[in-house]
């Protein structure tokens, strides 16, 4: 892994009506330009899988939507970014992981999107910037040692 380097040209991909978005600030992502460039490029994206944890206390939000949840497709593959340089996050398909682990399915299909492809999608003009300084401070605190519990190449959501 190596440090980043902002993009001087960063245009935000900001929402209009209708597009979904996940996150808050400083980075949010617009989902639905994530999804339709994953769609044009399925060569450059890595599909693999997610493993679901059994469900416990508070490891879904109270947020979820009850009824989108029995809906939730567990065919569509979730939409995981590599956050940092030993993290990653899950920024599409919350529903999807609670009907799985509802369900007690252990793993779902999962796109793992860069650090340098999931930063296109941020929607604040500012979060490329903020995102390359959090980036450069984690993996400087990798190296040093720090945070070396993390599991990299596996997620348990």
């Amino acid at each position: 892994m190596r440090k980043l380097k902002a993009n001087r040209n960063f245009t935000p991909c900001v929402p209009v009506v209708d597009d979904e978005t996940f996150g808050g600030f400083p980075f949010t992502w617009n989902i639905t330009h994530v999804q339709t460039w994953i769609d044009n490029n399925l060569d450059q994206v890595d599909l693999s899988v997610v493993q679901i944890a059994p469900p416990s206390k508070g490891t879904d939000s109270d947020s979820l939507d009850e009824a989108w949840i029995l809906e939730a497709d567990l065919t569509k593959p979730v939409i995981i970014v590599w956050m940092r340089p030993e993290f990653f996050k899950l920024i599409d398909g919350n529903h999807r992981v609670a009907k799985a682990r509802r369900m007690g399915v252990a793993e779902l299909p999962a796109y793992y999107l860069t650090e340098q492809q999931h930063r296109q999608f941020f929607a604040r003009e500012q979060a490329d910037m903020m995102y390359v300084k959090y980036w450069n401070e984690k993996l400087e605190q990798v190296e040093k040692g720090w945070g070396q519990w993390a599991v990299v190449g596996q997620m348990k959501v």
